[in-house]
């Protein structure tokens, strides 16, 4: 099994939409359309090529992100669900990135749990489980060293934002999906499914991704694994206008005072098969 950090950065930040990482399994109802078919100006091919030419556009001006998230982990063999609720936090800086998830409410299985932190500071990722009071980190890189978190095809958790549409549709074939009751207000639905000489293929089915409408960024992202038994959401119920270029400082990844009364285990960097070649 994949470690649980690596597990959760990549099913809330692996999507394409900007993201990476896809899954599918068929969509029952949807008409879909191979993104690659050449279309009319106003065919599904034709509105799925806008559509991630908007996501790269809108990555191309990104400073910051500042966004509440919740994410569901649906395991349908062990059934059992857990549910993770808080804040995403996002700065490009010099050389890499800063990302921060805060989970400040986890339920498992109706059982309410402690907090939970997911912070890269350029350098180093850390895990930091209130429950048992351990702070896990691993270096991604070395002082001064430059890594492209939004390489989809070498990452170690791609972010969902950044990439170019040329990217995507190198590695998935993307259809677009008929309107869904449950879906997203505002949003297009893309389904993504790994294609087979994608890294992505051997451990991911499909990805859905529904791109809001007015700022061109997943509002929800669905990632299914292994034939449909494990599927996990990331939602972004609050993502507006107001989450982007909002003003987040250096500051704002600065370690929680609680962690130094936690243990402290530096573990090695072991690849998967997402960040293999």
């Amino acid at each position: 099994m994949e470690p649980v950090s690596a597990r959760l950065v990549w099913s809330i930040f692996v999507v394409l939409g900007r993201f990476s990482s896809v899954l599918l399994v068929a969509v029952v109802g949807a008409a879909v359309v191979q993104a690659d078919v050449p279309g009319t100006a106003d065919s599904p091919a034709a509105r799925i090529d806008e559509i991630l030419t908007q996501l790269q556009a809108r990555s191309d001006g990104l400073k910051d992100i500042r966004c509440a998230v919740t994410f569901v982990d649906d395991d349908r063999i062990n059934l059992s669900k857990g549910t993770k609720k808080g804040r995403v936090l996002f700065l490009i800086t010099e050389p890499n990135p800063h990302f921060l998830i805060h989970f400040d409410r986890t339920e498992m299985d109706g059982v309410l749990g402690k907090q939970e932190w997911y912070l890269y500071d350029g350098q180093w990722f850390y895990q930091a489980v209130e429950r048992v009071s351990q702070v896990t980190k691993q270096e991604l890189a070395k002082p001064g060293e430059k890594i492209d978190l939004f390489d989809i095809e070498r990452s170690p958790f791609p972010l969902p934002f950044g990439q170019k549409k040329e990217t995507i549709q190198r590695n998935f074939d993307v259809t677009l999906a008929a309107p869904g009751a449950d879906d997203p207000a505002e949003t297009d639905h893309l389904v993504c499914i790994p294609k087979a000489e994608s890294r992505m293929h051997r451990k991911y089915d499909r990805l859905d991704l529904f791109v809001r409408r007015d700022v061109h960024l997943p509002s929800r992202i669905i990632v299914t694994k292994h034939g449909g038994s494990e599927i996990s959401t990331a939602d972004f119920p609050d993502l507006s206008e107001k989450s982007i270029n909002a003003g987040v400082k250096s500051g704002d990844f600065d370690k929680p005072p609680s962690w130094k009364k936690y243990k402290e285990v530096v573990e090695e960097l072991v690849p998967t098969d997402e960040s293999s070649p």
